[in-house]
């Protein structure tokens, strides 16, 4: 069978990670070229998985190498313009998200997946494939828990890690937090639920680090969003938990669905010093990637078949616009409609 011949632009942490899942773990994928600003890490990325080629620019991989895909893992304000030149290119695309964060550059993005239409196009909303939610998704399409009502969703980063989160928001590498993670909850409040926002009131502020409202950004963020169908959702973002901890419960008119409840590392407990604990998860990585494998397994096998993918470039729109509502009810203190 013909694999699929993928690029992989941006070499963070996450996109090693995709690129050890395409290399090493996808049998119909071969990373043949990887591409970063930063020469010693594309160098260091091509020894490590034995990738053929290495770049420092996209244009110059995109032009020299013979791709069926890319795999854009790169900062949010670089997606138009990567995207849209793997379209004139006819490239398949997976791309991170957020999709961008302003809403007409969503729409040019829109238009230009359109013309590239005999194309996969999808995007990183990983919870989607991350078993619990999956299954959590199965059994409310079954009806076990009837119609669902209120989505509630709790995204928290680890205090540990608190301080690094502030120095690339200050580097301009991370953005206000109802983006950068409560992008995931504003799609997944779209999934269960089947509805678009219709309004929401958010609060919070930055308590642990003042120098985040600096940058509109904070350590706690909390809002109520109200759906066009009259469903609910409540998220709570963060980055001052005492581990990584991304929590979600569905409510139905039959019953609930609760989903990690308690981030647990292992299914050890510790009993010590008039205490019973359990380790916690830190690194966001550990948690999910299980559902990164398997969301880009899911995008080589569209690419393969040509079955089209469940997550599109308009959940990349509308998901942004709920997160747009929530981030400027923060801002102003006041209820938002759309």
């Amino acid at each position: 069978m013909k694999k699929v011949r993928i690029g992989v632009v941006g070499l963070g942490n996450l996109g090693e990670l995709h690129v050890r899942h395409l290399q090493n773990k996808i049998a119909d994928s071969e990373v043949v070229a990887v591409c970063d600003v930063f020469s010693e890490r594309v160098a260091a990325i091509q020894k490590e998985y034995e990738v053929p080629a290495g770049y420092t620019v996209y244009d110059e991989m995109l032009e020299k190498e013979d791709l069926d895909a890319v795999a854009i893992v790169t900062n949010v304000q670089t997606h138009k313009e990567l995207i849209i030149k793997a379209c004139d290119a006819k490239l398949h695309i997976f791309c991170e998200k957020p999709l961008s964060l302003v809403p007409d550059e969503c729409k040019e993005i829109e238009k230009k997946v359109e013309e590239n239409n005999t194309k996969i196009f999808t995007l990183g909303f990983m919870r989607r494939f991350d078993p619990s939610h999956a299954e959590a998704m199965e059994r409310i399409r079954s009806g076990e828990i009837g119609k669902p009502i209120l989505f509630k969703s709790t995204s928290l980063d680890g205090v540990s890690v608190i301080d690094e989160l502030l120095d690339k928001c200050k580097k301009g590498a991370f953005h206000p937090w109802f983006f950068e993670m409560g992008i995931h909850d504003c799609d997944l409040s779209r999934w269960f639920l089947g509805s678009e926002v219709a309004c929401a009131y958010a609060t919070g502020g930055a308590y642990v680090r003042e120098e985040f409202a600096d940058y509109d950004d904070y350590d706690n963020g909390v809002a109520l969003a109200t759906m066009e169908n009259g469903t609910c959702a409540t998220i709570h973002v963060g980055k001052a938990a005492a581990c990584s901890h991304v929590e979600a419960e569905i409510i139905g008119t039959k019953g609930s669905l609760r989903i990690n409840a308690v981030p647990r590392r292992n299914r050890m407990q510790i009993y010590k010093d008039g205490y019973i604990a359990e380790q916690g998860i830190v690194d966001f990585l550990e948690r999910w990637e299980e559902a990164f494998y398997l969301e880009m397994s899911n995008f080589i096998d569209c690419v393969l078949t040509g079955r089209k993918p469940e997550i599109t470039v308009y959940d990349g729109t509308k998901s942004l616009e709920m997160a747009i509502i929530l981030h400027k009810s923060y801002m102003e203190k006041t209820l938002i409609k759309k």
